[in-house]
């Protein structure tokens, strides 16, 4: 790759190697990331806190995208702290990246010398580094996810005011990056269907509409009126989806599919199984979760 007048690069997926013009050869980590068939367009070495990064910018045939395998219902998604995906047909994504212990180390050594020394400039570079290196898996689990969602034709959720959640559950959010997940989802999806914030979901049943009054303690809702038990996540996509839609709750939607269909499952697996830092389960009937094993998954469907 990168044979054309005027490129003063070189990629070499097979070896892990990139030649650059007045630079050498490098080793390079992730070209395996790019397609088969990519036309690349560009490639800028990148210096950033935590390394050097080669960020690649390639175009695909029309046929490559068309092929990929896509759902063919829309999904609703309900955004939450606990777990902080859950979709109308019964997925739940959790995605957490903690602090880890070697930043937690930095910051006592660096409380402890003096200002202005160079040990205090060169712990300050390495916590720098080591906050590059948590962003950027938090960046990669929010990139998995888009991926996965990116399959469904058409996508709906809230406007939530998920800065507000900062208050109550400020680490958990924090750790998630759920805030950037949600403002990445207008405009890195085909066709985003945003809900109003102040819309009633939760305390409102998928299946006729009645509004209930759930409280923030109840894991499951109830409706008196058709007595409809749910998990309280998947009925609040479910509504989602539905006035993503812009349909009644009377209109045929088929939103109590309860099921997660086996390309869908297979789809997760590879793709958000790929992450470590990603947590996948499925919702049952009765609206228990049920862990999703990935190495048992993967074997069953042979990816």
């Amino acid at each position: 790759m990168g044979g054309q007048h005027g490129v003063t690069y070189r990629l070499d997926p097979a070896r892990n190697r990139a030649r650059i013009q007045r630079l050498g050869e490098f080793r390079v980590l992730g070209l395996h990331q790019i397609p088969q068939g990519a036309e690349i367009a560009s490639a800028v070495l990148v210096r950033r806190e935590s390394g050097f990064y080669l960020q690649v910018t390639g175009y695909l045939p029309k046929e490559t995208l068309a092929a990929r395998q896509k759902f063919p219902h829309p999904v609703g998604v309900d955004l939450g702290v606990r777990d902080k995906l859950t979709l109308s047909g019964g997925l739940k994504v959790d995605f957490e990246v903690p602090e880890t212990p070697r930043l937690n180390r930095l910051q006592r050594r660096l409380f402890r010398t003096k200002p202005g020394s160079k040990n205090r400039e060169h712990l300050r570079h390495l916590l720098r580094r080591e906050h590059g290196r948590i962003a950027n898996r938090r960046r990669d689990a929010q990139n998995k996810v888009l991926a996965f969602l990116r399959r469904y034709p058409a996508v709906a959720f809230q406007e939530d005011f998920v800065k507000g959640w900062s208050a109550s559950f400020g680490r958990q959010v924090h750790h998630s990056g759920i805030g950037g997940l949600k403002a990445r989802l207008r405009n890195s999806l085909a066709t985003p269907l945003p809900v109003e914030r102040f819309e009633r979901t939760t305390g409102e049943c998928s299946a006729c509409g009645e509004a209930l009054e759930v409280p923030l303690s109840a894991r499951v809702v109830a409706c008196p009126r058709c007595g409809r038990t749910e998990d309280r996540d998947l009925n609040a996509a479910r509504v989602i989806l539905r006035k993503g839609l812009g349909l009644s709750p009377n209109q045929a939607l088929g939103v109590d599919r309860s099921e997660v269909t086996p390309m869908e499952r297979e789809a997760a697996v590879r793709i958000l199984g790929s992450n470590p830092w990603v947590r996948v389960s499925f919702l049952g009937e009765v609206g228990s979760p049920a862990l999703w094993c990935r190495e048992e998954i993967t074997h069953q469907i042979g990816v």
